[in-house]
């Protein structure tokens, strides 16, 4: 992903992102989200559900603890240890959060079959090779590409 693009969302959501400042050997976002443009969408779309859902939690939390001062939330905020392109799909790969995200974060990754990961069109993943989801106009393109060199 372009630089400009992964830098809007290191900046809307920074404690989504905050490995991205640790060390190689600890996590694998140092190496920043490893896919192409067309992902774009679907990556940010899953970051506000993730920063809507924690907000939610924590508003609830505040409302719980001034009704019982002992009450304590377990819920861990999510971090993103790896964004990536895998098999033709995205995978995102997180630390905290709960079922709710797990659910988020795997509808997301189910959904990105369906998007040209170049362009962010309507798209489907190859058959054979080295698997991409493309649109028939980048999956051209990148055909021709592929032939010339």
């Amino acid at each position: 992903m372009k630089p400009e693009l992964q830098q809007q969302l290191y900046d809307k959501y920074p404690v989504l992102f905050s490995n991205r400042h640790k060390p190689a050997r600890e996590s694998c976002l140092h190496f920043g989200i490893e896919t192409s443009d067309g992902w774009y969408d679907i990556l940010a779309d899953l970051c506000s559900a993730i920063s809507t859902h924690e907000e939610n939690i924590e508003t609830r939390t505040k409302y719980n603890k001034k009704t019982d001062p002992s009450y304590e939330s377990n819920y861990i905020p999510v971090t993103f240890d790896q964004v990536k392109e895998k098999f033709g799909g995205l995978r995102v790969y997180f630390s905290g959060g709960d079922e709710y995200i797990r659910g988020m974060v795997s509808m997301t990754e189910s959904f990105s079959y369906m998007v040209c990961e170049t362009c962010g069109e309507k798209g489907k993943p190859n058959r054979n090779g080295w698997i991409h989801t493309f649109c028939d106009k980048c999956r051209e393109k990148y055909n021709v590409e592929l032939l010339s060199r």
